[in-house]
């Protein structure tokens, strides 16, 4: 039973831990002093208003044995509630890094993944209302932090495993922006790997993908793409439309 008392995380140990000593001291403080403490339901209330701090006054133990019974539930329960309130202190600070960080655990439904971080997936979120999960691995924080609609994963967005922490089973749009960080070929690639592992973990998803060049155009349309973004016609086409002729 030690054994597996020792096991559980130590939040649960310490509550657990409390709870017990509410328990115990409860009991002795009926039996000790039955006068004062006259239902054993006295006893709990009067050591769970000891252990935390809070002192009521309305039950007061008077003898010797009583006064040392109050002594040991103050010492001992006071000390295990700064322990759990630390300790969640922390679990709640771990929780907020974890979120800047992209480690974080999210759940979502009928969201918009977003993959990439740059000028057009910033354009695309300041645009849009759904909430949305950004994925990307060269950032370090969460580019939108104190936008709470939007969340970030921090990971590459081909592995199953990152898609899944951005929910994308239950997902209703994926966008893929070119990674501006690699070669048109490489870039493209990792686009057209993201759109096959997303559209195999979630079929009905609706997937947007930017491409450099047109080499693997096909490919992307194998694996699933809804539209494709030709960036370099794109551009190419904006700028000629402003080409002055003599």
């Amino acid at each position: 039973m030690f054994q597996q008392l020792s096991r559980l995380p130590k939040w649960m140990f310490i509550a657990l831990a409390v709870v017990a000593l509410i328990f115990c001291g409860g009991i002795l403080a009926f039996l000790i002093e039955p006068d004062t403490f006259q239902t054993v339901g006295d006893g709990w209330w009067w050591a769970l208003v000891t252990i935390s701090t809070l002192g009521y006054g309305d039950l007061v133990p008077v003898t010797t044995e009583g006064r040392l019974l109050a002594a040991c539930l103050l010492v001992i329960g006071a000390g295990l509630l700064s322990s759990y309130f630390f300790m969640f202190a922390a679990f709640v600070l771990q929780s907020h890094q974890s979120f800047r960080e992209g480690a974080a655990t999210i759940s979502k439904k009928n969201h918009v993944i977003v993959v990439g971080w740059n000028a057009r997936a910033s354009y695309i979120l300041s645009r849009i209302n759904d909430d949305a999960i950004i994925i990307d691995h060269t950032l370090t924080t969460h580019p939108l932090y104190d936008q709470r609609r939007v969340d970030f994963i921090k990971g590459v967005a081909y592995q199953s495993s990152v898609l899944h922490k951005a929910c994308v089973e239950t997902a209703k749009e994926l966008i893929i922006t070119a990674d501006q960080h690699l070669n048109e070929e490489a870039a493209d690639t990792h686009t057209v790997l993201t759109i096959l592992t997303a559209k195999q973990m979630n079929p009905s998803i609706h997937c947007v993908a930017e491409l450099i060049s047109t080499q693997l155009k096909e490919q992307a349309i194998s694996a699933g793409a809804d539209a494709i973004i030709q960036t370099k016609r794109v551009i190419g086409e904006a700028l000629l439309s402003k080409h002055r002729t003599n």
